[in-house]
């Protein structure tokens, strides 16, 4: 079985030509569940593996991942986590920081463009690049520094991918606070149909499904990121 992984961030990292992280934590969980010798993580650029995964068909797992069908191909998708978008500002701001509602009517906001967590939090993007209210940039770093400069008032993120991209050190600097009325988003596995036998694609769904009712997602979770980020985080880990 083939689970190929992109670095990125504190979800897929490279130690030493391994992958390390969240994602292959659970990866390699899966291979312990399935008794499979063969499960082969490696590590591969972003775009690649997603020709593996749609087009080619030379990956079966694909994690993280979201409910999706592509060229007619809908794979089995088992949720196994949420994130969902912060308020994202200056922590050493104190009394002049802005209220969240004046953030929301008035504040200037800077955003990576490939960013989506779901579709409420789509068209509050929508909505304020309407008001012209957005500076799109590359990169979730490119946003902080814009925050930390004060050229913008916030930026939108998640907890866990503003720990990863800043470290222990530079967390501190950002406050957090939750969007209120946006729905997490629910991330998961996809498992290919395309790739696996029918026995095997159930088999494989099944072991990633007890992952999370036996608790292994929140804790892989819990070796990646300190209490203070996963406090935050809806991880929500799903009740299934």
């Amino acid at each position: 079985m083939r689970v190929p992984l992109a670095p990125g961030g504190l979800l897929v990292q490279e130690k030493a030509g391994r992958a390390a992280g969240v994602v292959a934590d659970l990866a390699r969980q899966l291979q312990l569940r399935l008794g499979c010798a063969s499960v082969k993580v490696s590590l591969v650029p972003l775009g690649r593996l997603v020709r593996s995964f749609f087009e080619t068909f030379d990956a079966d797992v694909l994690i993280p991942g979201a409910p999706v069908t592509y060229d007619g191909h809908t794979p089995h998708f088992v949720p196994l986590f949420n994130v969902a978008a912060h308020w994202v500002t200056r922590a050493d701001d104190g009394a002049q920081a802005k209220p969240l509602a004046v953030l929301e009517r008035q504040g200037q906001c800077v955003l990576p463009r490939s960013v989506s967590y779901g579709a409420d939090f789509d068209a509050l993007v929508q909505r304020l690049d309407a008001q012209g209210r957005v500076t799109w940039v590359r990169d979730v770093l490119t946003a902080l520094r814009m925050v930390a400069a004060r050229r913008v008032d916030f930026c939108l993120s998640s907890p866990a991918v503003v720990y990863s991209v800043v470290g222990a050190a530079g967390y501190p600097a950002y406050r957090l606070q939750a969007v209120a009325g946006l729905r997490p988003l629910e991330t998961g596995a996809l498992v290919s149909r395309r790739s696996l036998p029918e026995p095997v694609q159930l088999e494989v769904v099944a072991a990633l499904q007890a992952m999370v009712r036996d608790g292994e997602v929140r804790r892989a979770f819990a070796r990646n990121f300190p209490p203070e980020v996963l406090a935050l985080e809806p991880l929500a880990l799903v009740k299934l």
